[in-house]
């Protein structure tokens, strides 16, 4: 364990304990419910899934520090940060704007337009921005990586037999700062927790399933600006309303639009319908601080 700086350990500790200290009195917390929490985490330990414990409050950690330049977007209008995950490879194919992602001849799952427009919070439109965009396919599975790279989470991710950046690319604005990119409708990534895990029983009693909410993965930079990490997620999936990482910002939920009239999907290069939907990105300029806090 490496040693915090010379008093931090007290002030956080200190913090920490007034925060329990107060959700115990507040709610009524029992010895024994107490005890029995104590005791989840014994068998936690256990089962050798302490580690695993990390998704309950790594995204918090993240946003104190990773996504701490995109800090209280309320304020200026920015997009709100999401952290990357394991799963982002450098070096995908970088594509201009109207874009289709690489995928395979017979890529499972309904195809997806997804289109907007990138900005900065004073509302210039930014041509020439790289949205570096990555998500798990139709069966589940994130090209280019397997089962070790999601370490200390025990996802399943078999990749073998598919491209390197299937489903993955960098996807260059045109001169109005429009992006639009072609993909499929996605899987479901999940937590990787067994199924007699303490960590699944703790995910039943909360209703969280053990996954998380549909979403595709992107990164944004733009020259000037600071480069922003986000996800995009999808309106219907219930999930898009919290899961054990903690809440998903509403701003980040987009609805989908079925398009199946002939004319508009053979228009797109297509031979069935499609669906589309549309997602802002708005930048802070790099010479702007984060607002305080």
């Amino acid at each position: 364990m490496n040693k915090p700086p010379e008093g931090r350990l007290q002030v956080v500790l200190a913090d920490l304990r007034r925060a329990v200290d107060d959700v115990i009195l507040r709610h009524r917390v029992t010895p024994e419910e107490l005890f029995a929490a104590v005791d989840w985490l014994r068998r936690v330990a256990d089962a050798g899934e302490l580690p695993f414990t990390s998704v309950l409050f790594l995204k918090s950690a993240l946003q104190a520090t990773e996504g701490a330049g995109y800090a209280h977007p309320e304020t200026d209008g920015a997009s709100p940060w999401e952290m990357e995950g394991p799963a982002h490879l450098p070096g995908s194919p970088e594509l201009p704007s109207p874009a289709v992602l690489p995928m395979r001849p017979d890529e499972p799952g309904e195809p997806l337009l997804v289109s907007g427009t990138v900005r900065t919070t004073t509302g210039a439109p930014l041509s020439g921005a790289v949205l570096d965009v990555w998500q798990i396919d139709a069966d589940n599975l994130y090209s280019g990586v397997d089962t070790r790279d999601f370490l200390p989470l025990n996802i399943p991710n078999d990749s073998s037999g598919i491209p390197a950046h299937n489903l993955r690319a960098r996807v260059v604005t045109d001169a109005d700062g429009h992006y639009e990119f072609r993909t499929v409708m996605l899987g479901v990534e999940t937590f990787g927790f067994a199924p007699d895990s303490p960590l699944t029983e703790l995910a039943e009693a909360l209703r969280l399933p053990g996954v998380r909410p549909v979403h595709i993965h992107a990164i944004v930079t733009a020259e000037g600006c600071l480069p922003l990490t986000t996800q995009i997620y999808f309106d219907g999936d219930p999930l898009a309303e919290g899961t054990l990482e903690g809440p998903v910002p509403a701003s980040t939920v987009r609805t989908t639009v079925v398009h199946d009239a002939p004319d508009d999907y053979r228009a797109h290069g297509l031979d069935r319908p499609y669906r589309s939907l549309t997602y802002d990105v708005v930048l802070r300029p790099a010479r702007s601080e984060a607002p305080a806090g």
